[in-house]
C-alpha cells in the first residue's frame, strides 16, 4: 500500500513539473509575439511614407504623360545631370536621340518613371531648364475600362467554363461538340486580347512616360570653328598641289611607251638630218 501511495506522489509530481514548463513556455511564446508586434509597428511607423503626387488621387487609375521641351546652357552636362536624377529613382531611359541642326544641338529622351515618383523626377528635370518652351502634362483615368475589361474577362471565363464542361461530359451529337470547340477556340483568343490589354494598361499606370527635348544653341562656336585662317589656306595649297603632282606622275606612268617612242623618233630624226648634212657638199657663193 505504500508503495502505491509512493508512486502516485512520485508521477503526481512529474505532471506538474510538465505543465508548468508548458505554461511557461507559452508566456515565453506570447512574449515574443508582443515583442515582434511592437516591433513591426514601430518599423511601419519610422517608415517614410510614399511621396504625394497632385496629378493623381492614388485610388484612381491613371496613366500621366508630359511632353516636355526647354533650352539649356550645355547639353552634354545636362544630359549627365537628368541621368544621375533618374538613377535616384525607379525610373528607366526606354529611348535616346542626340543631333545636330545646325545651330540647333538637341537630345531628345525618353523615360519610363514609376508613377508614384512622377512630380518628384519632374523637378529635378525643371533645375535643368534655361528656357522653357512647353511642358505639357496629360492624365488619363482608366479605371472604368478597368473594370470593364475586368467584367468581360470574367464572363467569358465562365462561358469557356460551360463549354468545357460540355466537352468533358460529351452531352450532344457530334456537330454540337465540334461547335463547341470552335467556342472555345474564339473565347481564348479574346481572353488572350482581354489579358493583354489589361497588363498593357497596368504597365502604362505603373509607369509614367516623360518624353524631353532640350537643346542648346552653338551657332558662336561653329562660327568661330569654322573660320578660315592664311595657315589653313596654305595647308590647303600645299595639299591641293601634292594631290596634282600625284595626278601627273599616274598620269606619265599610263603613257611611258607612247613617251618612249615618241623620244626614239626624235633622236632618229635628228641622227638622219646630221648624216643628210654630211653627205651633201658645200656649194660655193
Amino acid at each position: 500500500m505504500k508503495n502505491i501511495v509512493y508512486v502516485f506522489l512520485v508521477l503526481s509530481c512529474l505532471v506538474m513539473s510538465c505543465g508548468a514548463k508548458k505554461l511557461a513556455e507559452a508566456d515565453v511564446a506570447a512574449d515574443s509575439i508582443d515583442a515582434t508586434d511592437v516591433l513591426t509597428k514601430a518599423q511601419l511607423a519610422s517608415a517614410p511614407n510614399p511621396p504625394s503626387d497632385l496629378y493623381t488621387s492614388g485610388k484612381l487609375k491613371i496613366i500621366k504623360d508630359v511632353h516636355y521641351r526647354f533650352e539649356v546652357d550645355n547639353v552634354k552636362k545636362s544630359t549627365e545631370n537628368i541621368e544621375n536624377a533618374i538613377r535616384k529613382y525607379p525610373a528607366y531611359i526606354s529611348s535616346s536621340n542626340l543631333r545636330l541642326d545646325n545651330p540647333i544641338l538637341e537630345n531628345k529622351i525618353t523615360i519610363r518613371v514609376q508613377s508614384e515618383y512622377f512630380a518628384d523626377l519632374l523637378k529635378d528635370i525643371d533645375l535643368e531648364a534655361k528656357f522653357v518652351n512647353f511642358r505639357d502634362v496629360k492624365t488619363d483615368d482608366v479605371s472604368k475600362e478597368f473594370v470593364d475589361l475586368e467584367s468581360r474577362l470574367r464572363t467569358k471565363r465562365e462561358v469557356e467554363q460551360r463549354y468545357m464542361d460540355i466537352l468533358r461530359a460529351k452531352a450532344g451529337t457530334i456537330e454540337e461538340l465540334m461547335q463547341a470547340e470552335q467556342q472555345i477556340g474564339q473565347l481564348h483568343e479574346e481572353i488572350e486580347a482581354t489579358v493583354s490589354r489589361i497588363n498593357y494598361l497596368k504597365d502604362q499606370v505603373s509607369y509614367s512616360t516623360i518624353e524631353l527635348e532640350f537643346y542648346q544653341t552653338i551657332s558662336q562656336e561653329i562660327t568661330s570653328a569654322d573660320a578660315v585662317t592664311l595657315l589653313d589656306r596654305l595647308h590647303n595649297a600645299l595639299g591641293t598641289g601634292l594631290e596634282g603632282l600625284e595626278v601627273i606622275v599616274i598620269a606619265l606612268a599610263y603613257i611611258w611607251p607612247i613617251l618612249l617612242a615618241a623620244g626614239i623618233t626624235v633622236i632618229y630624226l635628228r641622227f638622219i638630218r646630221r648624216r643628210i648634212n654630211k653627205v651633201q657638199p658645200n656649194i660655193p657663193a
